[in-house]
């Protein structure tokens, strides 16, 4: 088996960009959801077979829902700005399946210009070869685990 890791360090880069198609997919993913997730169908980034696994072990399957869950849970803040620490990759050539680990502060913009709360998290995402007619360059997210404390998330959220 053949395993190769990648390791990136702060903001995302054109060069780090182009030199890795999954650094390359996630940045396109991070993109379009914060600038275009309405107009984003979520089968260009989760499969319909894909699962979310939440910090209370709460389930969520499939694009539609996933997608719909985040633009729910961010969409009660004015904005979210998200700082890279760390992206990791983990690929397996032989299966085609990637692991990336990303570390973010999340920089919540209360509504009303009640300021802001930092939120550290990390997400695992397993990433592999797209559905027929859906992805993009040819991936899709198939699971993600989120950790983070959602009770400041959910404490911002009511200020």
């Amino acid at each position: 088996m053949t395993i190769r890791t990648t390791i990136h360090r702060g903001p995302l880069n054109p060069s780090a960009i182009i030199s890795n198609p999954i650094l390359e997919f996630y940045a396109k993913y991070a993109k379009d959801f914060r600038f275009a997730k309405s107009s984003t169908p979520p089968t260009a980034y989760y499969s319909t077979a894909s699962k979310l696994i939440n910090t209370d072990a709460t389930i969520i399957f499939g694009a539609q829902a996933i997608w719909d869950y985040y633009i729910a849970l961010y969409g009660q803040f004015e904005r979210c700005e998200y700082e890279v620490i760390s992206l990791t990759v983990i690929h397996d050539d032989e299966t085609g399946k990637h692991t990336l680990t990303g570390e973010f502060l999340n920089t919540l913009h209360l509504k009303d210009n009640k300021g802001t709360v930092t939120l550290p998290q990390t997400f695992i995402y397993e990433i592999a070869n797209a559905e027929e007619g859906c992805g993009t360059d040819g991936l899709q997210i198939w699971e993600v685990r989120c950790y983070f404390d959602r009770g400041i998330l959910h404490g911002a959220a009511t200020l």
